[in-house]
C-alpha cells in the first residue's frame, strides 16, 4: 500500500487467512483406446473426452474397438468421471500402437490426457489402456555390438547414430552414442522401436571415423505401455498395464520391461460375458481395476487398495492361477514376489497384489505411492493463492499453519500415521527472501497396507495339568 496524506480515518481491508486445504479428486480415471464407430464430434480423435458417469453417453462410443468394453468393465465396478481419449484404430496392431502412443510435442495419443487439467477441470489419476498394453514386438532393438575398435576421433557433442527407419505401421529405434577417449565406447536405446522386419543398420556419424555399430532385435517393451508410464510423474497418477496373460514365465518378463513406482503390472485378465457371443470372452483386468479403486477412492480413501476386493460381473481370471493362505510356492504369491498383481479366487474373484513395479522399497506399495501424491497436490493447489503476495509474518505462519492442520486432518482420518510441517531458518536466508524464494519443510508417513501377517503357535503341554484337574472333579461328583 503506498503511503498518501491524510487526515481523517480509514479502514484498509487485509487479505484473509486461506481456507482449509482441499483434497484433489483422485478416482477419475484416464482412458485411451479405440472406437471406430464412435460419434466423431462427440468423441474427436486425440481430445480428451470427460464422461461423468454418464452411460448414455458412453453408449455412444458402439462396440467395435477398445473403449466401450472397457467402460463397461469401469460402470460395473462403480459409476465414476472418466476422460476418454479415442485414438485411430490402425491396419494392424503395431500401427494401432503408434496411434495410442501419439506424440509428446502434438499431445496426441497417450499425451492427450495432459490437456485433461486445462480443457476439462479435471485431472486423471488412474490411467488405463485395456487392451493396447499386454503385446510386446518381438522386433525392436534390443543390442548391438560396437566395431572398428570404436575408431578414432569422435568428440561427445556431435557424434550421432542413425537407425534406418522402421516399415510402414512401425516405429524408428533411436539411439544415443557414448564416447570416451575419442572412441566411441558404448550407446543407449532411448526408443527400442518395433516393426523391423529385417536387423536395421546403424550408422555413427560425427568428426571421428572407424566405429561401426551391428544392431540386434528381440523382445522390447510394449509402446503404449511405456507411454503411460512416461507421463505418470507429471500427472502424479498411477498406470495400470495388462501382463500378456499366458504363463508365469510371460508375465515375469514382461513386468522387468518397468522400473516405475507408480505403474502396477495385471496378469491375468479376465472373463467377462459377451451379449453378442453369448459366452464368456477374455478380457484386459485394468478396466476392472481402475473401477474398484476408483469406488475404494469414494468410499473408504485414496489411501486403500483395490487388492483384495471382489471383482463384479466377471466369470474368472482369462487362465486359473493357483493360491493358497499362506503358500509361499502358490504361482499368485510368486506373482506377487516378482510385483505382478494377480487375480485369486477365495470367496469370490479378487485382486491380488499391492507393489508397484518401482524399485525403491520405500515405495513399494501402490497406495503408499498414490497417498504421498494426493498430498502434495492438495497443498500445492490450496496454496496458489498465495503466490505473489509479500512477505510478511502472516503470510509465513499462514503457510505453516495451514500445512499442519491438513496433515493432522488426514492422520484423523487413517490416511496418515502422522506428519508436520516447519520452516527452517538455516534454508530461509535473507538472500533467499530477496530473491522470492522460500522453502517449507514438511514430513508425513503414509500408511503401509497389510502384506504379511503372522500368526505364531506352539504346543503347551502343561494345559494337561487343567486337563487332569476337571476329569478329577468329574468322576469324584
Amino acid at each position: 500500500m503506498s503511503i498518501q496524506y491524510l487526515h481523517g480515518i480509514e479502514t484498509i481491508e487485509v487479505d484473509s487467512p486461506a481456507g482449509p486445504v482441499s483434497t484433489v479428486k483422485s478416482n477419475v480415471i484416464g482412458l485411451v483406446g479405440t472406437a471406430p464407430d464412435a460419434d466423431p464430434n462427440k468423441f474427436p480423435l486425440n481430445t480428451p473426452v470427460a464422461v461423468f458417469a454418464d452411460a448414455l453417453k458412453a453408449r455412444d462410443l458402439k462396440t467395435n474397438g477398445t473403449l466401450l468394453n472397457a467402460m463397461d468393465a469401469i460402470y460395473g465396478q462403480k459409476a465414476t468421471v472418466v476422460v476418454v481419449t479415442r485414438v485411430a484404430e490402425g491396419t494392424s496392431e503395431k500401427e494401432t500402437w503408434s496411434n495410442a502412443v501419439g506424440n509428446p510435442t502434438a499431445k496426441t495419443g497417450v499425451w492427450s490426457l495432459l490437456k485433461s487439467r486445462p480443457t476439462l477441470k479435471v485431472t486423471p489419476k488412474i490411467l488405463i489402456a485395456p487392451g493396447l498394453t499386454s503385446g510386446r514386438p518381438t522386433d525392436g532393438v534390443v543390442g548391438g555390438v560396437i566395431g572398428g575398435s570404436g575408431g578414432s576421433g569422435y568428440v561427445q557433442a556431435s557424434t550421432t547414430v542413425t537407425v534406418s527407419a522402421a516399415p510402414a505401421g512401425g516405429r524408428t529405434a533411436t539411439i544415443v552414442p557414448q564416447v570416451v577417449g575419442g572412441k566411441v565406447t558404448g550407446f543407449t536405446i532411448t526408443d527400442p522401436g518395433y516393426g523391423y522386419t529385417a536387423t536395421p543398420t546403424a550408422t555413427i556419424a560425427g568428426v571421428g571415423a572407424g566405429a561401426t555399430l551391428t544392431l540386434t532385435l528381440g523382445n522390447v517393451m510394449n509402446p503404449v505401455g511405456s507411454a503411460l508410464s512416461a507421463i505418470t510423474g507429471r500427472m502424479r497418477a498411477v498406470a495400470f498395464v495388462d501382463g500378456p496373460g499366458t504363463n508365469y514365465t510371460d508375465a515375469v518378463s514382461y513386468r522387468n520391461d518397468y522400473g516405475n513406482s507408480r505403474v502396477m503390472v495385471l496378469d491375468p485378465g479376465v472373463t467377462a460375458w459377451d451379449t453378442e457371443t453369448s459366452a464368456y470372452v477374455a478380457r484386459p483386468g485394468s478396466a476392472y481395476a481402475a473401477g474398484i479403486q476408483a469406488r475404494i477412492d469414494e468410499e473408504k480413501g485414496f489411501w486403500y487398495s483395490f487388492s483384495n476386493n471382489n471383482i463384479e460381473n466377471i466369470g474368472g481370471p482369462s487362465r486359473p492361477v493357483d493360491w493358497e493362505m499362506g503358500d509361499r510356492d502358490a504361482e499368485a504369491n510368486m506373482l506377487n514376489a516378482a510385483q505382478v498383481t494377480t487375480v485369486i479366487h477365495d470367496d469370490g474373484f479378487r485382486f491380488w497384489g499391492l507393489r508397484g513395479t518401482g524399485s525403491d522399497p520405500l515405495w513399494a506399495q501402490l497406495s503408499v505411492r498414490r497417498t504421498a501424491d494426493m498430498v502434495y497436490e492438495s497443498l500445492e493447489r490450496a496454496h496458489r493463492d498465495r503466490m505473489d503476495k509479500p512477505f510478511t509474518y502472516q503470510l509465513l505462519t499462514g503457510i505453516q499453519g495451514s500445512v499442519n492442520n491438513y496433515l493432522r486432518l488426514l492422520r484423523s482420518r487413517g490416511a496418515l500415521i502422522g506428519g508436520k510441517c516447519w520452516i527452517d531458518p538455516a534454508v530461509n536466508t535473507p538472500a533467499t527472501f530477496t530473491n522470492g524464494e522460500l522453502t517449507v519443510d514438511f514430513d508425513l508417513e503414509p500408511p503401509a497396507s497389510l502384506e504379511h501377517l503372522q500368526f505364531r503357535a506352539s504346543r503347551n503341554p502343561a494345559y494337561y495339568t487343567d486337563f487332569i484337574e476337571e476329569f478329577a472333579r468329574i468322576v469324584t461328583q
